[in-house]
């Protein structure tokens, strides 16, 4: 199985969501981490070309990018 390549927009748009959270003095609510998780996850799709059949595993990788990222404190939690 070949790994998907990052593109650079993807990674940005990632990125962005760590830098848009970082100055806020509130924890992330449960419906801004589906947020992050659903951006994320749409973002892992385009890298793979949308292909039909991995949409739960797009979540999956989305939702642990986004706790890596809550826990290494880079979104706001």
């Amino acid at each position: 199985m070949t790994k998907p390549k990052k593109t650079a927009s993807s990674a940005k748009a990632i990125s962005g969501l760590a830098e848009e959270c970082a100055d806020l003095s509130h924890p992330v609510t449960p419906e801004q981490r589906h947020h992050y998780v659903e951006v994320a996850a749409y973002y892992i799709a385009e890298r793979r070309g949308f292909e039909a059949g991995c949409r739960d595993d797009d979540w999956v990788r989305a939702e642990l990018e986004i706790d890596r990222l809550l826990a290494e404190g880079r979104l706001n939690h």
